[in-house]
């Protein structure tokens, strides 16, 4: 039996286990930056996202992070899912729909106007499964970032 709820505080070392897991199958493993305590603290102090985790036999085995956004065309939040993953042996049993249909209803509940998230191009099987619930590629845009070295010659530009 499957059981998907708020993450808690005595959560946060199994999820972010599964943190490092999706980031070794998504070979970004070296990018992983965070202390346990960093996390922690920024998701249940700061409150900077949720996490919907799934349970099985009292046991951790998939985890939803997710955040508002703001859309001015549409003038209403929205979600952005920033994380979606489900252990490979637990896969195929429906969990990752059912996350995204507790973030869809939760939308259609708060009146928000959309759910989005990102998939990696080589991503094959999760771009399938996505594409059958109905999403779409937003392939005008592009993703930009600054981080790092980046974002700090920026954030030194501000002029007194």
């Amino acid at each position: 039996m499957y059981k998907i709820r708020p993450a808690k505080k005595d959560d946060i070392k199994d999820i972010i286990n599964l943190v490092k897991e999706l980031a070794e199958y998504e070979k970004m493993s070296d990018r992983i930056k965070f202390s346990d305590e960093l996390f922690q603290n920024s998701i249940f102090e700061k409150k900077y996202a949720h996490i919907l985790v799934c349970q099985h036999s009292e046991k951790i085995i998939g985890y939803a992070i997710y955040f508002y956004t703001f859309s001015s065309f549409l003038g209403r939040a929205g979600i952005y899912l920033e994380d979606l993953y489900v252990q490979p042996k637990f896969r195929g049993n429906g969990i990752g729909k059912q996350f995204l249909a507790i973030l869809a209803k939760k939308c259609i509940d708060e009146g928000l106007g959309r759910l989005e998230w990102e998939c990696l191009t080589w991503n094959e099987p999760s771009l399938k499964f996505y594409y059958k619930l109905g999403a779409k590629n937003r392939d005008e845009f592009f993703h930009l970032r600054l981080d790092g070295k980046e974002l700090e010659n920026l954030a030194n530009f501000i002029k007194d």
